[in-house]
């Protein structure tokens, strides 16, 4: 058998793709038609030969140098699929003769593990992007929360304001995951740096809001320091509707934290 691309083209053809539809279509009174080529590595498997659809492609079309565990295992499925000693008029021995004939291209089989890991980490990038998305996103809602409130003072809130401050509350905690995540992912001072530039126009309640979440997920060094950011940052009704709200949070020891730091520095009035 010829070398290079004719040799693993024919190789293909002659022996990979019969067996392949040897054990796809099966035989009468031996097992019923698969519906497809995924099916076949499916059961490659099965008989503990893993083998990804992708893969299968390349050895059916020659663009890969399949493995000889490979080939037992799918002559040894086509024997059972179609009840032949040689499926397809294929012997083992002539599989395995043929085989080491060809010469399969190394580098090939090299670039393609090599592509293969390149898209793995394509989509590993792919989900951490995603995932800073979802952080950008947070932020971005809760800077307008930020803009909205700077353009019009806060009112006692009505009956049908209950939606909004929902809202400003969920982005609130959807910030605090993000600061979050900037601490975890070694960027601690950026993390400071963003609580520093919203403390200033947090409400009580995203306050809260923000430290819960904090709290629930053992970010403690941020936790207080928003706390003491409020003390430093805020009005003294402020730090004290903070105070209460973590009380009822069940968070009293954040609470006097946060008052004993505002006594200390008498609660700078915005």
């Amino acid at each position: 058998m010829p070398g290079g691309d004719a040799g693993r083209a024919g190789f293909a053809l002659r022996y990979v793709r019969p067996l392949v539809e040897a054990a796809r279509n099966g035989a009468a009174g031996h097992a019923e038609p698969l519906a497809t080529q995924k099916r076949v590595a499916e059961l490659l498997g099965e008989r503990g030969c893993p083998v990804d659809p992708t893969n299968l492609s390349r050895y059916l079309n020659g663009k890969r140098r399949p493995e000889r565990d490979f080939l037992r295992s799918l002559h040894e499925l086509a024997i059972q699929r179609t009840g032949l000693v040689e499926p397809a008029g294929i012997a083992w021995s002539d599989l395995v003769e043929a085989f080491e004939r060809v010469e399969w291209c190394k580098k090939c089989a090299d670039r393609d593990d090599e592509l293969a890991a390149l898209r793995a980490e394509n989509e590993e990038h792919a989900r951490s992007l995603a995932s800073l998305a979802g952080e950008v996103a947070g932020l971005r809602n809760l800077e307008k929360s930020v803009r909205r409130r700077a353009a019009h003072p806060p009112v006692p809130p009505s009956e049908g304001d209950r939606r909004g401050e929902a809202s400003d509350v969920a982005a609130a905690r959807n910030f605090a995951a993000a600061t979050a995540d900037l601490y975890s992912g070694g960027r601690p001072d950026e993390a400071v740096t963003a609580l520093t530039d919203v403390v200033r126009f947090l409400t009580p309640g995203e306050a809260v809001a923000a430290m819960e979440f904090l709290h629930a997920g053992r970010h403690t060094q941020l936790e207080e320091s928003l706390g003491k950011m409020v003390a430093r940052e805020r009005s003294a009704r402020t730090v004290i509707e903070v105070a209460v709200g973590l009380k009822q949070s069940c968070m009293p020891r954040l609470a006097d934290m946060i008052l004993e730091a505002a006594a200390a520095r008498g609660g700078r009035r915005k």
